[in-house]
């Protein structure tokens, strides 16, 4: 199948993306693939930053060639956006994205700060610029990079033990659609895929009632 005949078919076929998402999810079981012979013990599988990384760049391999046919935007960069984006959880941790505060995005700033000034100083430069662009949020690179960066916890949450996390979490689909909506809205296949498993997953009872 041709990028022009799989474009057509996430436009028109709701059972299609969840067949993509399918396949999409198990190039994440490579999160679950623990390393030195040991093991999670968790009743809920946790994830960390760094794989939420991964999958962004999975993600990116996937959706570029689909939203980005003429090639006109530096893929590269948008890979080097994604693998950097989040290098101030480094030293705040995560937070959910709907639960953060002003006071919040200032910590980041001074720990991104912190960090940048830890790598080996001829990272630092790229790095620095590249973290720039990205918060600027004014290059197409950029924008498609935050966008993806939105999307990537619904394919992520879709799944039983998803379900138990946005339970324990009490996350109503509000807080979901609002805090990714808006950054999918340009991009025909992502969008495409943010309404069919949002409306799958609000059908089969993912989110806390309003």
């Amino acid at each position: 199948m041709n990028i022009t005949e799989t474009i057509e078919n996430i436009i028109k076929s709701d059972e299609f993306v969840l067949s993509e998402t399918k396949k999409i999810q198990y190039g994440y079981g490579l999160k679950r693939v623990i390393r030195y012979i040991v093991e999670r013990n968790e009743e809920i599988a946790t994830e960390s930053v760094a794989e939420h990384v991964y999958a962004l760049h999975l993600l990116a391999d996937y959706f570029l060639p689909l939203e980005d046919q003429n090639h006109t935007m530096d893929w590269t960069k948008v890979h080097d956006m994604l693998q950097y984006h989040d290098i101030d959880e480094i030293e705040t941790g995560d937070i959910i994205g709907y639960l953060k505060t002003d006071a919040d995005r200032e910590a980041e700033e001074t720990a991104a700060e912190k960090v940048l000034a830890s790598f080996p100083a001829h990272l630092q430069p790229k790095v620095h610029a590249i973290n720039e662009e990205y918060n600027a949020q004014q290059s197409p690179e950029a924008k498609f990079a935050k966008a993806l960066d939105r999307i990537e916890p619904v394919f992520q949450i879709y799944n039983d033990n998803g379900k138990k996390i946005m339970h324990l979490q009490k996350t109503t689909k509000e807080q979901a659609h609002h805090h990714k909506a808006p950054y999918v809205s340009d991009y025909p296949c992502l969008k495409r895929f943010f309404e069919v498993i949002e409306a799958t997953m609000d059908k089969e009872g993912f989110y806390q009632p309003e």
